[in-house]
C-alpha cells in the first residue's frame, strides 16, 4: 500500500511538472530556470482562480501536507520490518529487552523516533532535503512592477493585465529534484522489503497473541518471573517432547535449543493458556 502512495504521489508530481513545462513562454528551458528563486516565466496564471491569498498559501502549501503523510507512512512501515529483524534476531543471540520506562539489568532503551540510528538519521536528514526542496518546489510569489519613473504599477486598461499581483509559482529544476529523491526513497524501501529475515523464529509482527505465546516460562523460569525481564534473554526451545506430545518454545534466561525441523513446538508450556 505504501509503495502505491509513492507511486501515485510521483505520478502525480510528473504530470503537474510536464503541464508545466508545456506552459512555459516560448524559448525558455529548463536549464535557464534557476533552482531557488523567483523567475516571473514559471509564475502559475491564476487570473480564472479567486483572487484570495489564502487560497494561495493553502495551494502553495499544500505539497508539504502530501509528503508529511506519506513521511509517516514510510516510516511505521519502516519500523515495522525492522522491529521484525530484532524479533527473530533473539532466536540466534541472547539480550535484554527494549523498554520504553527506565531499564533495569539487561534492560536496553527503545531507539529515539523507534528507528535505528544507522536508519533514522539518514531518514531525517532526507526528510529535512525533500520538505525543502518541496518548499521550492511550488511557492507563493508575489510581483510588483514599477514604470520607468520608478512609480508603481497597476491595472493596465489598455494592456488589460495587472502590472502587481500575487500568485503561486514553481521550479521545475526543484521539482525534478524531488522526483529524484521520492524515487530514491521508494526504491530504498522496496529493497528493504525484499531481504529476508533470518530462520529460526516464527514472526510475530505486532499480534500480542503470538508475543504472549512466546513470552509464557517453564516452571523453572517461572520462579524468577518478576526478575527475567530483566536479564538477558534468548528464544528457543525450553521443553522437549514427551509422550508425541509438543515441544515449548519461549523466551528464557536459562539455556535453550534451537528448533528441529520436523517437529512440533507449541509456544505455551501451561496447556491451560
Amino acid at each position: 500500500m505504501l509503495i502505491i502512495r509513492f507511486l501515485l504521489a510521483l505520478s502525480v508530481a510528473t504530470a503537474f511538472l510536464s503541464v508545466g513545462i508545456t506552459a512555459l513562454p516560448p524559448g525558455i528551458t529548463i536549464s535557464q530556470l534557476d533552482f531557488v528563486g523567483l523567475d516571473p516565466s514559471s509564475a502559475i496564471d491564476m487570473r480564472n482562480f479567486p483572487d484570495s491569498l489564502v487560497l494561495k498559501v493553502v495551494l502553495a502549501n499544500l505539497p508539504q501536507l502530501v509528503f508529511s503523510l506519506l513521511y509517516f507512512s514510510y516510516n511505521a512501515t519502516l519500523s515495522a520490518m525492522l522491529m521484525g529483524y530484532e524479533w527473530v534476531s533473539y532466536a540466534h543471540k541472547r539480550k535484554g529487552l527494549r523498554v520504553s520506562h527506565q531499564p533495569k539489568g539487561a534492560q536496553r532503551c527503545t531507539y529515539f523516533l523507534q528507528l535505528p540510528y544507522r536508519f533514522s538519521i539518514p531518514l531525517l536528514l532526507l526528510s529535512a532535503l525533500l520538505h525543502w526542496l518541496v518548499s521550492q518546489s511550488l511557492f507563493l510569489m508575489s510581483i510588483d512592477f514599477y514604470d520607468s519613473l520608478g512609480r508603481p504599477g497597476d491595472y493596465s486598461p489598455y494592456h488589460h493585465k495587472f502590472f502587481g499581483y500575487q500568485t503561486v509559482g514553481f521550479s521545475p529544476p526543484a521539482i525534478i529534484a524531488v522526483l529524484v529523491c521520492g524515487g530514491l526513497m521508494t526504491t530504498s524501501i522496496v529493497v528493504l522489503g525484499h531481504i529476508p529475515y533470518r530462520r529460526g523464529m516464527p514472526v510475530a509482527g505486532t499480534s500480542s497473541m503470538a508475543i504472549s505465546a512466546a513470552c509464557h516460562f517453564t516452571a523453572e523460569d517461572g520462579a524468577n518471573e518478576g526478575t527475567a525481564s530483566s536479564e538477558k534473554l534468548q528464544w528457543g526451545v525450553v521443553a522437549r517432547a514427551e509422550d508425541n506430545g509438543p515441544g515449548h518454545c519461549a523466551f528464557s534466561p536459562r539455556s535453550v535449543e534451537a528448533p528441529v525441523k520436523g517437529r512440533v513446538y507449541a509456544g505455551s508450556f501451561n496447556p491451560g493458556l
